[in-house]
């Protein structure tokens, strides 16, 4: 319910903003994603770390600009996310073989950032983002320890902040980059495991 009273939130206050906006753009963005998960160790068996792995994310997206500084951008996005770890394998209890674990995490991301353009075309934005899990794979299928990141013992809804710059090379093309935290966390059944994404986008708003 307090996830759900925050998302009916959001959507009010974009529906707010779009009754006030100068102008209205909709447009597609995409690009690649090099994700990570942030967590505590969990078994003898894996690394203390994860490293990161490559992704990429697509879908569309909507522009209200409010003045000439200010914009407010929400996106509705495909982003396949994920990790990579080492796992020892064992035969008779003596460790003797790592292999890397790689985890593929599929989310439907929101997020709404306001932008602010600090010159002619350059512009930071921030603002928040809900994930809704669509699916969660890892490539050890037969490792009893990977049972963390089935999809059944996922989190499915992550809520975090996403960060950013980007440029507007015109009116409807453009280019940016973003970093987002989770703050949920990915697994019902370990403390940790919260997103770490670094998304490189470019995009084009029709219109303008």
């Amino acid at each position: 319910m307090k996830y759900n009273r925050i998302v009916i939130a959001l959507v009010f206050s974009l529906f707010a903003l779009w009754s006030s906006a100068q102008t209205v753009q909709f447009g597609v963005r995409g690009g690649s994603n090099i994700s990570g998960e942030s967590r505590h160790k969990y078994s003898a068996d894996v690394s203390n770390s994860t490293d990161y792995r490559m992704g990429f994310n697509a879908g569309g997206m909507v522009n209200l600009k409010l003045s000439e500084k200010f914009d407010v951008e929400a996106d509705v996005l495909y982003s396949m996310q994920g990790f990579k770890q080492d796992i020892h394998t064992t035969i008779e209890d003596i460790y003797d073989n790592i292999e890397v674990q790689t985890v593929t995490s599929h989310y439907l991301n929101i997020p709404i950032v306001a932008k602010y353009y600090v010159v002619d075309g350059l512009y930071v934005e921030c603002g928040p983002q809900v994930g809704f899990l669509l699916g969660r794979t890892n490539n050890k299928k037969d490792w009893s320890i990977a049972d963390p990141y089935e999809y059944s013992k996922s989190k499915k809804v992550d809520f975090g902040i996403v960060a950013g710059l980007g440029y507007a090379i015109n009116d409807n093309f453009f280019i940016d980059a973003r970093y987002s935290i989770g703050f949920t966390g990915t697994s019902k059944i370990y403390d940790g495991g919260k997103n770490r994404n670094i998304q490189v986008s470019i995009g084009y708003l029709f219109g303008g």
